[in-house]
């Protein structure tokens, strides 16, 4: 048994959560990755994945020898990488998943002037507003608003990213406008399902340190940050918006502020990258680069750390 080929199979394999899907993305035989987990299995006195009809995941005994594998192997790349190369500028194919938002208004217009920067990167960009597994789905980095809980992640604070509270017109025109934060009882809202908890993000505002936390009704919910925009944009309720977006829609007056005087709590960003993986310089470039964007792009909409 190769011991590297071994290693690289097992983590692949946890990577997938499937010796079907692993062995496709390696170009081998299912019979030959059992083959060479049972070898691994019986070198090592420890059982290292539990099976199920549909899935497979690491053992507690697993995961430890997932995550210095992930680092040895990590190692190994970079080292044959460089070599091959003859040179140390980041190379190779990056992963990386930021919010549908930022994608489309941030990222993706500005992603040419990183890959001019960096002609031997190639970028896969993933936009989702849900919560993306790093270490089971292989991706390299993302940008997550909110608290971090996974311990298996390292994380690089870029900011804050400060929300406004807003209306179309014709939802204000049709409602009324509300003079105090207790008003919105009589008021619905365009409802944010956040992935992290499966509930709509509350409507939170404050001023002169007071913080008050406010049932507003929403008659219409969804997870997709760009279907709530349009939803705003129709008049179909009040929504929460993160200035970067909402900017160009109060300056045109498609939208309207709501309760101006309040303000809606930020929401801390992050720069995500695995623990398990040695952070390539590929990963490090693209973190400095986002970073640097984030702070240009958005301007006085994000407070800087």
């Amino acid at each position: 048994m190769d011991r590297f080929d071994a290693m690289r199979a097992y983590v692949q394999i946890v990577d997938s959560g499937s010796y079907t899907k692993a062995a496709r993305q390696l170009n081998q035989h299912k019979a030959t990755l059992s083959q060479q987990i049972r070898q691994l299995e019986d070198q090592l006195g420890a059982r290292l994945l539990t099976r199920t009809t549909r899935s497979v995941a690491p053992t507690d005994e697993g995961m430890a020898y997932y995550q210095h594998a992930c680092a040895i192997l990590q190692q190994i790349d970079e080292v044959e990488t460089q070599l091959r190369k003859g040179t140390s500028a980041p190379a190779g194919h990056l992963r990386v998943n930021v919010p549908v938002a930022m994608g489309r208004l941030v990222f993706a217009p500005e992603i040419r002037s990183f890959l001019e920067r960096h002609p031997k990167i190639t970028v896969e960009l993933g936009c989702s507003d849900r919560s993306v597994d790093l270490i089971r789905e292989g991706i390299d980095c993302v940008l997550r608003g909110g608290a971090l809980a996974d311990s298996r992640l390292a994380a690089r604070r870029v900011g804050d990213l400060r929300f406004v509270l807003c209306a179309a017109p014709r939802y204000m025109d049709d409602h009324g406008s509300p003079d105090r934060p207790e008003d919105l009882a009589r008021h619905h809202q365009i409802g944010f399902v956040l992935a992290s908890t499966g509930k709509v993000r509350p409507l939170q505002l404050m001023r002169d340190g007071r913080t008050v936390e406010l049932g507003v009704p929403a008659r219409f919910v969804t997870t997709d940050s760009a279907a709530a925009l349009s939803a705003g944009l129709e008049g179909l309720g009040i929504i929460q918006l993160a200035e970067f977006v909402a900017s160009h829609y109060l300056t045109s007056g498609a939208l309207v502020p709501v309760l101006p005087g309040w303000q809606s709590p930020s929401l801390p960003l992050h720069l995500v990258t695995p623990t398990t993986r040695k952070r390539t310089a590929r990963v490090q470039a693209f973190m400095d680069w986002a970073h640097a964007l984030l702070s240009r792009r958005l301007g006085s909409t994000l407070e800087r750390r």
